[in-house]
């Protein structure tokens, strides 16, 4: 429920009976508003007495009571001017009273009553009672007094009844009014309170208000807990019924229209939550205007309690709630908010200062037992709570809370600690907080702490932080002696990770000493032990097979193994028992971390990572450094990838985006860029050959890559500049069994010598045909072509169906390249700086050089294969044959032929065979001139582009016949237009002339 403020209060009170009239300076006008009369009666009074003074002053009744009336009405406006009732509003009340008046009076006259006086003070009672114009009372007036007399003290009776009537404002017309005082120690403390009840009396249009008032003694406060609360209304328009409370009085004399200490406006169906009082008085003021009042409107109970809890220490002016609390005068107590546990009060300072004795080593310890305030945020922007590590404001914060908060524990690092409690307009209904505080010479001495810093607030928590590849030692608390029992130290010990670093942490046991106790199992740490967390969070074991965190005890064996972070964080938690100890002495290290898996180098600070077959590994996962993040500048990073004897290694990518622009088309110059090698022994003293297999950058997803027969290792070598970073790569490595190069069981790979020309085709379909099968995941291909010393190989791809894309304009990290499957051609087997092409697609724009490769010697390698993702395809297609390139001086063969363009000496038996022989955009073989009749074949490659020239014709054709169309129609309808006109203006013409 969120209460009204004090400027709502006052706004949406206006007409109501306790806030319309501000007292005034007369003397008369001072009635408290616990004194609740008919208002009628004292206008009554008023007008008779005026009328009664014209009378005996000669004047006509009619002439007295307008003065009368006009004369109270100059009166209300002079005496109650500041009043929040307009004028209208007064003429309309006062001329209800008029009429009731003049009827009231009329009857008491036909019954020779007297006219009921109110009963204001008694010496104005007296001479009303003394001069009433009833002729009973008259003939008990001497016969001396003369009118004149009379009519002067009816005149002063009658001013003194109006200022009256003015300055108490409209009130009920019975006592609703509800005070409880509390008494002597003996009298009761407790009791319980609810709505009135109207008992026939009516309620006017303005409505009606209670009050009601606790008032315990100096050294008590006062405590208001709602059981029923079913009013009219919903916060915050409480138009009808609400209750105001007013919590922060310092007496019950202050006036509740001037206060600003309102706590709050309620109604609807939620009851407020308990309140107590600041000082020693609580008012309720419940407004209403319903005709009939129910006990179940709102009911409660109060109860006077004892103030003794809120007095904490020596007051420290000019604050309400700000204490001094020194460690010579109470060592230990509680502290709490200071209206707990009801509803804090708003927009107020409160503070707790802390003085401890420096000259013993003193600590003050505060543990919060309970803590609800407003939460504002992560900030506290509104209620909040400031922790000071010192005696003042001005030293550093150790913690700003708000909000629930649960297991909040403090400690000082010294002697003094300062706490300041601050609230605003939260609106909130909170309770606050609760807290007990100790000073004490046992908590742990800091000076243990050598290598980190103190982590303010904590008993003995540390933080150490890296400075580059740095090292230390961290201890157990008051090393080198005994441990103290029941403590508990937590070392958070954190390595660099930006974008430059990224660094793991290593842990080494040099000493280690926590006994257990006598009679316990092996690994039974619950007499104190040590608490590691790999990944620096500390959480609850799951069971033995947790392998984020591990805890030492007992005495073990030195060494251990070293400890190493599961990232740049670890985290570690001493904690004791009953028993003591000389506790652990452990060194930890800084070094690189590069987050790769896999065997790392001893020297942490090198990127080089083994992946060993192993009986009972065959394959697992590897990635570019940090990864998924992305991965450092200026590395240089190695992958060994070894497998068994009797095993080939193979790799797949499943991601590749590397910083820069490259593709399988250009030398990765100036960006970063992976390469891949073949590593295979040289000699019997262990020197190794390594072959460049591919290089690839920017997103040129490498192909699926397995070592050939009798080469069981891979390397992969990954070099980053200083410029632009990305996420790098992820693979997947495996060793397989080795299987012979062109085995029969593979199904295809040949090794071909001794030839001058042929066919490649896989999947084995006819030549002129499409495939009519699929190639399968796995498949690995091989086919050598030798032919004689002093040739090349020459190849024209025929034909293309291999998933992938290499069109890197438009493709994703995930999809460019040919990572499902890929056709290799390795053109040069004797050096490393020849890049060897990749083949996949099935675009024209896929095929390199029309098509065509040539090999610099005679020998060509051509590799197919496919990965454990592949989808399937159409394979491929190629013709290939030997060249010669003539030198100067020299001529072909007598069984050659000479090719015009390229100057290739080719055999003769493949001019004229319908296929393109001597290379590149050189057709002479198949020229009319050499075989005297039109082309019947021609290439994969001028295949599609004579395809497209067609395509292009027909649709030149198509495109101008549907012009035409369009023109021819559009004639016809402008003529049919024009007739139509025509035609109209004819009838036209003739209806003139008939007329």
């Amino acid at each position: 429920m969120q209460p009204q403020t004090p400027q709502q209060t006052a706004r949406s009170t206006r007409g109501r009976l306790l806030m319309q009239l501000r007292p005034t300076s007369s003397s008369m006008c001072r009635i408290t508003r616990q004194q609740t009369t008919t208002r009628t009666p004292c206008l009554a009074s008023s007008l008779l007495l005026g009328k009664e003074y014209f009378r005996l002053a000669g004047a006509s009744p009619w002439l007295a009571g307008g003065v009368v009336k006009r004369r109270r009405h100059r009166k209300l406006e002079r005496r109650c001017g500041e009043t929040t009732t307009s004028r209208a509003r007064i003429k309309k009340i006062s001329e209800e009273n008029n009429n009731t008046n003049a009827s009231q009076s009329h009857r008491k006259a036909q019954q020779k009553r007297p006219i009921p006086i109110p009963n204001y003070p008694s010496l104005i009672g007296k001479k009303i009672r003394q001069y009433h114009p009833h002729p009973s009372t008259a003939t008990a007036v001497s016969s001396s007094t003369s009118s004149t007399k009379k009519s002067w003290l009816l005149l002063m009776l009658y001013c003194a009844c109006v200022c009256c009537c003015c300055c108490l404002g409209p009130v009920s017309a019975f006592d609703c009014d509800f005070t409880r005082v509390s008494g002597a120690v003996s009298g009761p403390k407790t009791g319980a309170f609810a709505a009135p009840l109207l008992n026939g009396h009516t309620v006017p249009a303005y409505g009606l208000q209670c009050i009601y008032t606790f008032i315990a003694l100096p050294t008590e406060r006062v405590k208001l807990a709602f059981r029923d609360f079913n009013l009219a209304g919903r916060p915050p328009d409480c138009l009808h019924e609400y209750i105001d409370l007013y919590t922060e009085l310092r007496n019950a004399t202050e006036d509740l229209v001037q206060t600003d200490k309102f706590g709050g406006r309620f109604c609807g169906k939620i009851a407020p939550r308990p309140r107590i009082s600041l000082y020693n008085t609580i008012v309720l003021v419940f407004s209403f205007d319903r005709a009939a009042l129910t006990p179940h409107l709102f009911a409660g109970t109060y109860e006077f309690i004892n103030a003794s809890m809120y007095d904490m220490g020596t007051p420290a002016p000019p604050s309400t709630c700000a204490y001094v609390v020194k460690s010579w005068v109470k060592r230990a107590g509680d502290i709490v908010s200071p209206t707990y546990p009801g509803v804090y009060p708003q927009r107020i300072m409160c503070s707790y200062q802390f003085l401890g004795q420096r000259s013993t080593n003193q600590r003050v310890r505060i543990e919060f037992m309970d803590f609800d305030l407003f939460s504002g945020g992560a900030h506290c922007p509104y209620d909040r709570l400031t922790i000071h590590d010192g005696a003042t404001e001005q030293d550093p914060v150790i913690g700003t809370n708000c909000g629930p908060q649960r297991g909040l524990i403090v400690f000082s690092s010294q002697e003094n600690l300062f706490i300041s409690f601050i609230t605003n307009r939260s609106g909130g209904e909170n309770r606050g907080f609760h807290a007990i505080f100790e000073f004490s010479e046992n908590y742990v001495n800091l000076e243990f702490i050598t290598a980190g810093e103190h982590v303010r607030g904590t008993e003995c928590d540390q933080r150490i932080l890296s400075t580059g590849r740095s090292n230390g030692i961290i201890k157990s608390p008051n090393s080198p002696f005994l441990y103290q029992p029941n403590v508990e130290c937590r070392y958070f010990i954190e390595g660099l990770n930006n974008a430059e670093d990224l660094e793991r942490v290593r842990l080494t046991v040099e000493m280690f000493r926590m006994p257990q106790l006598l009679g316990a199992e092996k690994g039974d740490c619950s007499a104190g032990g040590l608490t590691v967390w790999f990944t620096g969070v500390e959480s609850r074991s799951s069971g033995p097979s947790d392998t984020t965190q591990t805890t030492l005890c007992g005495t073990p064996n030195l060494p251990l193994p070293a400890l190493f972070s599961a990232d740049s964080k670890i985290l570690l938690k001493f904690y004791s028992g009953t028993t003591q100890g000389l506790g652990f002495r452990i060194l930890y290290q800084f070094e690189t971390y590069f987050k790769v898996p896999g065997i790392a180098h001893p020297d942490s600070n090198i990127c080089e990572f083994r992946f060993q077959s192993g009986p009972h590994i065959k394959s697992g996962d590897f990635h570019s450094p940090r990864h998924p993040a992305n991965y450092p500048p200026n590395t240089n990073c190695t992958y060994i990838f070894e497998g068994a004897a009797n095993e080939q290694a193979r790799l797949e990518f499943d991601l590749f985006r590397l910083s820069g622009d490259g593709n399988y088309n250009n030398d990765c110059q100036n960006q970063d860029y992976v390469d891949i090698f073949e590593t295979s022994a040289v000699d019997s003293r262990q020197r190794r050959r390594d072959m460049l297999i591919g290089r690839y950058c920017g997103t040129a997803m490498p192909a699926p890559i397995i070592s050939r027969f009798g080469v069981h290792d891979l390397k992969l070598r990954f070099v980053t500049d200083a410029t632009g970073v990305t996420n790098g790569f992820r693979g997947r490595y495996m060793f397989q069994p080795a299987e012979p190069t062109f085995s029969a069981t593979k199904g295809c790979g040949e090794n071909i010598r001794n030839q001058t020309h042929g066919r490649i085709a896989f999947p084995d379909f006819p030549d002129g045909e499409k495939s009519v099968s699929k190639y399968t995941v796995n498949a690995s291909c091989e086919w050598w072509i030798t032919v004689r010393p002093g040739y090349n190989v020459l190849v024209n791809l025929t034909f293309m169906g291999i998933e992938g894309s290499k069109n890197f304009q438009t493709c994703s990290a995930t999809s460019c390249g040919c990572s499902g499957a890929a056709l290799k051609v390795f053109t040069d087997l004797t050096t490393d700086k020849q890049l060897n092409p990749e083949l996949c697609g099935v675009e024209a724009t896929d095929i390199p050089n029309g098509g065509q490769l040539r090999s610099p010697k005679n020998v060509m390698r051509l590799t197919f294969t496919t990965s454990s993702k592949a989808t399937g395809g159409d394979g491929f297609a190629l013709r290939w044959n030997e060249v010669r390139h003539p030198v100067v001086g020299d001529r072909c063969e007598a069984d050659e032929f000479f090719c015009d363009k390229n100057k290739f000496c080719i055999n003769k038996d493949l001019r004229c065979d319908g296929h393109h022989n001597c290379g590149e955009f050189d057709g002479s073989d198949e020229s009319v001139t050499e075989c005297g009749e039109p082309e019947v074949e021609v290439s994969f490659f001028e295949d599609l582009t004579m395809m497209g020239s067609v395509g292009g014709a027909v649709g030149g054709v198509l495109l101008i016949v549907i012009v035409m169309v369009v023109c021819v129609c559009r004639r016809r309808r402008k003529a049919e237009r024009r007739r139509k006109r025509q035609q109209n203006m004819n009838q036209d013409q003739h209806h003139e002339w008939n007329s």
